[in-house]
């Protein structure tokens, strides 16, 4: 069942709500005159202190609007400013508590209260100079109230009210009246000011330094990536995308900072925007006066109206922070490639195939011996005593050998196998004859020593002592059989036998020698018979495993190859390490002892590989600290474009839109920024309707593209590790001379540059045809020296220019054709293509180079001409639009060359291309308003550089007490571009690597 609901006696809650916060003041009463007996003073006292609430909520709403509309934040060098900055509070909160005061004072004084002949009013005292302002504007206590700082709540302390009769005061009262006002004063200023602070933010912290990288690497990722498929890009990032991108993520700082962004900024960003991608293909816009028009017209003309500045405008065209391409989130399979062909070539070369396999088919042998005495007998005469005197002793030894089934048997050391066992008896008999003398008389006595001596001999032998591989045994191994059904050690035993036993005087006389501990043991090497086709077959295995370790990859992201944050040979080295097991693939027992040279001849090649992976390692630190040392040129490090790259493809703009709901109700918050839209070109105040008519450029921007077309500074330090001082790949100068080819054909200047450095690359060329010339010797293919420069000729046939060929030779491609064209094939094409890289790729570095000078002369006058076609095309297609036909002769005119850096540009070993544009960017706002909407009164804040004023001391002159600071910024970011290895890069080639726009100072 339901109750009636009962509603007598109730008010509503919402109206005590109102009642309470609107109407809330305190009189506080901190000193009192002594009580008088008359009623009538207390009532005009109590009266004219309950007036000064209203009084004061007045003052405070005025004061709070007035001191919006005309901010003091920076205060004047003049007594009045300077007394103000000695108030311990921000300018701004300063100026606000003096205008409290002032009007406080000036609405309490018209308080009057009457009961009677009493007469009670309400007093502060005046601000009649500097020295006043500091006690004045410290009797106002100003704090931001309501959920969302929307209101102010505000303490006057030591208001006096006097009570008088006739003139004669009779009685006085001290109270500190408090009131709080729906005003967002404080809430406008507060976010004025976080929006400064964060368009001066860099890009590791919240702000437009962040945002600028967000959208700067979107542009610039996905022109890059556009550039290195072929598109026709010259400048990857330009000022005007800078321009376009510092807007947007303006716009976007306003929204997270202020609660709302200028509407026509948002219109004027997104028809620059718009047109900006139209004029892609040719020429950048945005340093025209022509162009400052043309966006603040489409201002003008809502050229975004449909979507409006609601709040929702993070979604609104032109606005939004472009979603990142999916390069900047892509891997690349990083492969040993060049290691493992360094690998098989110097395996070959220093004979260590043969001498794995001789380690393999290589027995120690030695001869043991276990001796044991038997008997020993003594026979002897005894002395003839009294004055015989010896004469002379006669020792004379004799030996008797046979066999023995009773010797004791020899201990074959672990690792040793038993070739032949001997058992002997030795008798040794040992006779001592001694001559004594008397005078002319002679005697002989006698002694003899027979011993029986038992001797046990092994000749023992242990396989491949040096072989380095772990014993998992072998079978069979001293007899016929495995893989090749080869002889295997089946000679190892006999040979032994022979040069331990019989070419030393067989059993007996070694068992001679052991009975008297005169035997050597010591080792000598046996050489086992090897199968007639060992060799081929190891090099077909060796072969396989080449392939197979060639293509062993990881994958890495782009971004941390690019910028050095992971190292690849390391990370394959690893990769290996943990197949190694599996790469070897050695079975439990060898199966014969050619299976045991397969895998030693594995495991001595996977050794190589990994001793080069090592090297390619160091030589990446070394290239690593030359960059770090050339960046730091430009204020930056690796960590720090990592830092950046963090920014520009994982973070997510701050979307702390600040609430507009408050006391009082909704904000209504508008914003209107003059100019709306911050232009690269000057513009009028007039036309931006800021104060004052003269010309303003906003914005000012500079990008700076470290390695430019041919290596700049930033790229200097890093290229002179690989080719010297002055020199530079011929890869680039191959390059460079195909795309100088379109602008030679009308150009003299080009011509002479080009027939140069064309020269420069078929010397270079040569030199590096004659290394392969001598790889081929060495290889044994050719019988003469005209055959093998004519295979080499055969392989670069299909390559009809210098620039071609030198191209051919820089990239490898040639290698495959030199093969096919020396007749080779199975295993002898897998070594030969191995040895012809390696031998191209030292070639490239030792001889293959060309000089800068050439390289330079040549690409500048192409650029030159470059420029002049792009003027002339940017004409004919129109103020701003593309016609395609003009795009695609300009495309034909002007073929770009290499640019970037290739990371750790090794030949053979190049993981990406990296290239960096720092970026700075400056400007600010002629004025910047902020409007709050509410009931039939706006708070409007505004920023724009004035002087401001006030009458403090009431003699009827305005005093001044500082300026309205303009919102201005400056901020940075570094944008890192790495893109696949291979084809022309990316960076800028059209010859302005440090791009400044007439603003930047």
């Amino acid at each position: 069942m339901r109750f009636a609901e009962d509603r007598r006696g109730r008010v509503p809650f919402a109206l005590v709500g109102v009642l309470l916060l609107v109407g809330s003041a305190t009189v506080a009463t901190t000193a009192l005159a002594p009580r008088h007996d008359s009623p009538a003073v207390d009532d005009a006292v109590r009266e004219a202190a309950t007036s000064t609430n209203p009084a004061l909520r007045r003052a405070v709403a005025d004061a709070a609007r007035a001191a919006a509309s005309d901010p003091v934040l920076q205060a004047a060098a003049t007594p009045w400013g300077d007394a103000l900055a000695n108030v311990p509070d921000s300018t701004f909160r300063a100026a606000l508590r003096l205008r409290i005061y002032l009007l406080a004072r000036e609405r309490l004084a018209a308080i009057e209260a009457r009961e009677g002949a009493v007469v009670a009013s309400a007093r502060l005292p005046p601000v009649a100079d500097p020295g006043d302002v500091v006690e004045a504007v410290s009797r106002v206590r100003v704090a931001s109230a309501g959920p969302k700082e929307t209101a102010l709540r505000v303490a006057v302390e030591g208001v006096r009210v006097v009570a008088t009769r006739e003139g004669r005061t009779i009685g006085t009262r001290t109270v500190s009246p408090t009131v709080t006002v729906p005003s967002p004063v404080l809430a406008l200023h507060n976010r004025s000011e976080d929006f400064e602070e964060r368009l001066d933010a860099g890009p590791l912290s919240r702000g437009l330094g962040q945002r600028l990288t967000v959208r700067l690497y979107a542009v610039a990722w996905a022109r890059g990536h556009a550039q290195y498929r072929g598109a026709p890009v010259d400048n990857v990032l330009a000022n005007r995308h800078i321009e376009v991108a510092a807007n947007g993520a303006a716009l976007g700082v306003q929204r997270a900072t202020l609660g709302a962004s200028d509407p026509a900024g948002h219109d004027a960003h997104g028809w620059a925007a718009a047109r900006t991608m139209t004029t892609d293909l040719l020429v950048g816009v945005g340093g025209d006066p022509r162009w400052a028009a043309a966006v603040y017209d489409a201002a003008d003309a809502g050229a975004f109206d449909d979507a409006g500045p609601s709040a929702d405008a993070e979604t609104a065209p032109g606005t939004d922070s472009p979603a990142l391409p999916d390069p900047a989130n892509e891997s690349v399979a990083v492969a040993v490639n060049r290691s493992a062909d360094r690998a098989l070539t110097a395996l070959a070369a220093n004979g260590t195939v043969d001498a794995v396999a001789g380690r393999n088919y290589a027995v120690d042998a030695r001869v043991l011996a276990a001796t044991r005495t038997l008997d020993r007998t003594v026979e002897a005469d005894g002395s003839p005593g009294g004055d015989w005197r010896l004469a002379g002793r006669t020792v004379t030894h004799e030996r008797s050998i046979r066999r023995s089934t009773d010797a004791p048997r020899v201990t074959v050391p672990d690792g040793w196998s038993p070739f032949a066992r001997y058992g002997r008896d030795v008798v040794e008999t040992e006779r001592t004859v001694r001559r004594w003398r008397r005078g002319n008389r002679t005697r002989t006595t006698t002694r003899t020593v027979t011993r029986r001596v038992a001797v046990g001999l092994a000749v023992v032998g242990r396989h491949a002592p040096e072989a380095r591989l772990d014993r998992r045994g072998t079978t069979p191994l001293y007899e016929r059989g495995g893989p090749l059904d080869g002889p295997n050690l089946a000679d190892a035993p006999r040979e032994a036998v022979d040069r331990l036993v019989d070419r030393r005087g067989g059993p007996d006389a070694l068992a001679r020698r052991a009975a008297s501990g005169r035997l050597d043991t010591g080792t000598v090497g046996i050489d086992g018979e090897r199968p007639a086709d060992l060799d081929r077959w190891l090099a077909r295995d060796l072969a396989a495993l080449h392939r197979e370790v060639r293509n062993v990859s990881v994958s890495l992201p782009r971004r941390d190859v690019g910028t050095y944050a992971v190292d690849p040979a390391a990370r394959l080295a690893a990769e290996l390490r943990d197949r190694r097991g599996t790469l070897l693939d050695a079975p439990a027992r060898y199966d014969g002892v050619a299976d045991r040279a397969c895998v030693a001849l594995r495991s001595a090649y996977l050794d190589r590989v990994l001793r080069n992976l090592e090297s390619r390692s160091d030589d990446r630190a070394d290239r690593r600290a030359a960059l770090n040392e050339a960046l730091s040129e430009e204020g930056y490090s690796l960590s720090d474009l990592r830092d950046r790259m963090a920014v520009g493809t994982e973070a997510s703009p701050d979307a702390d839109v600040p609430a507009t709901a408050g006391l009082g109700g909704p904000l209504h918050l508008s914003v209107d920024t003059a100019p709306s839209y911050l232009t690269l070109a000057p513009v009028s105040g007039e036309r931006i309707a800021a104060r004052g008519s003269e010309e303003v450029t906003p914005l000012g921007a500079r990008n700076t593209n470290l390695f430019t077309v041919p290596y700049g500074d930033a790229a200097d330090e890093v290229t002179r590790l690989l080719f010297g001082e002055d020199r530079v790949s011929l890869a680039l100068a191959a390059r460079t001379l195909r795309a100088s080819e379109g602008a030679a054909r009308d150009n003299a200047s080009v011509r002479e540059h080009r027939a140069a450095l064309r020269a420069d690359v078929v010397a270079a060329t040569d030199r590096v045809r004659e290394r392969l010339r001598e790889t081929l010797e060495r290889a044994g293919v050719g019988d003469t020296a005209s055959d093998r420069r004519g295979i080499v000729a055969a392989g670069l046939a299909g390559w009809d220019t210098p620039s071609g060929r030198a191209l051919a030779l820089a990239n490898g491609s040639a290698v495959p054709a030199i093969v096919r064209a020396a007749g080779v094939s199975g295993v002898d094409r897998t070594r030969l293509g191995a040895e012809l890289r390696t031998a191209l790729d030292d070639a490239l570095v030792d001889t293959g180079t060309v000089g800068e000078s050439a390289v330079a002369g040549t690409s500048g006058a192409a650029r030159d001409v470059a420029s002049a076609v792009t003027r002339e095309a940017l004409t004919r297609a129109g103020e701003w639009a593309v016609e395609r036909g003009t795009a695609e002769a300009l495309n034909r005119t002007v073929e770009r060359g290499f640019a970037g850096l290739p990371v750790t540009p090794v030949p053979g070993y190049w993981y990406a291309t990296l290239n960096v544009w720092t970026v700075e960017v400056s400007g600010g706002y002629e004025r910047v308003t902020l409007r709050s909407r509410r009931g039939g009164r706006d708070t409007v804040y505004t920023r724009d550089g004035t002087t401001v004023t006030l009458d403090v001391d009431g003699d009827g002159r305005a005093e001044r007490l500082g300026r309205s600071t303009e919102v201005t910024f400056r901020t940075e970011t570094a944008i890192v571009v790495v893109v696949p290895p291979g084809g022309l890069g990316v960076g800028d080639t059209d010859g302005n690597a440090d791009e400044r726009s007439s603003g930047y100072d």
